[in-house]
């Protein structure tokens, strides 16, 4: 039984309300924390930070009830994967969000995932010159081959038509709630690609219908078989393996697995809700998360407790990009 029809009226426009709450959160901790303009990598990074704790805490309160557990995993990078399509296209940025949900039940796994682009905007819209690489990029999903990231050469044709992929609108100013005009009064919207975006929907609504199975295009993460599975479950792997350091908001370098309230408060890179809120359920694989996001654990510190000389070197400086997991398991 999907999650969807587990949940009454009432309880999935908590989910959408909760995703929201968590959004707006997120945008005000990037304004207040920013040392100057805060940019959409900042909006990106908290949504990571501050985001991410506040939703597990509010969708475990409706899901817990209905035997539904779950986890929300998120790690934070910038201006990489680069590819390039075409034969005098420059290089240009993936996407700055990867979002995935995987839901398991009855020993069976279902998962759909999203590239997100974000752009700054203070009027719920923005221009993109029609020459604009990201916009062909994003419109046309010609086959292309990662440049930067640390992935794999090679032509990838994911074929995709707009189920994996939308543009963000990040409201670039501060408002409170009441003062928002966007869709559902959230900070963040979403549009389909095209040259005049808009906000169409907010993105607490986009992340409401991933976990409703309502949205974002199916995803194979253990076995893929096709370009647009392989390249997702690559982009989580190697997300995993770096640090990150962002000081406008005042986040310093350290391992992606810092937890959330550990002494190392100031420097958070990975943010995780705690393991699933319910009894254990019997399940065949580790958790996602698990698989993806612990390669950093593996790394020794210095003496000092500080990263050894060639981490950088082991890992690569350009490694990664910005993802949520969102990870749901039914019981019967």
């Amino acid at each position: 039984m999907s999650i969807a029809k587990r949940l009454s009226k009432a309880e999935i426009e908590g989910i959408y309300s909760a995703a929201n709450s968590a959004v707006w959160h997120s945008h005000f901790c990037a304004r207040s924390t920013a040392r100057s303009t805060a940019r959409e990598e900042d909006y990106v990074a908290t949504l990571v930070t501050d985001g991410v704790p506040l939703l597990a805490d509010r969708w475990i309160q409706i899901l817990d009830s209905k035997g539904i557990a779950l986890r929300v995993s998120g790690v934070f990078c910038h201006g990489h994967p680069q590819v390039q399509f075409g034969p005098l296209q420059s290089p240009v940025e993936l996407a700055d969000l990867l979002v995935v949900h995987q839901h398991s039940e009855d020993r069976r796994y279902t998962a759909r995932a999203m590239l997100i682009q974000a752009k700054m905007s203070t009027d719920a819209t923005h221009h993109l010159h029609a020459s604009d690489p990201q916009l062909a990029l994003f419109s046309r999903w010609p086959p292309f081959e990662f440049v930067t990231g640390g992935l794999e050469p090679g032509i990838r044709d994911i074929k995709e038509a707009g189920r994996g992929s939308r543009y963000a609108l990040i409201l670039q100013e501060h408002m409170y709630p009441e003062q928002i005009t966007w869709a559902d009064q959230c900070p963040w919207a979403v549009s389909p690609a095209k040259q005049e975006l808009a906000a169409e929907s907010s993105l607490a609504r986009l992340l409401g219908n991933m976990i409703l199975a309502k949205d974002g295009r199916p995803v194979q993460l253990t076995a893929p078989k096709d370009d647009w599975s392989r390249t997702i479950k690559d982009l989580l792997e190697i997300s995993g393996k770096r640090t990150f350091r962002r000081a406008n908001i005042g986040l310093g370098h350290t391992h992606r697995l810092s937890e959330k309230y550990s002494v190392l408060t100031n420097t958070l890179f990975l943010s995780q809700s705690p393991r699933f809120a319910r009894a254990p359920i019997p399940r065949v694989k580790p958790f996602t998360s698990d698989l993806f996001f612990n390669a950093a654990v593996e790394i020794e510190l210095d003496g000092d407790g500080n990263d050894p000389p060639d981490l950088e070197e082991r890992r690569g400086p350009e490694d990664g990009m910005s993802a949520l997991i969102i990870e749901t398991l039914a019981g019967d």
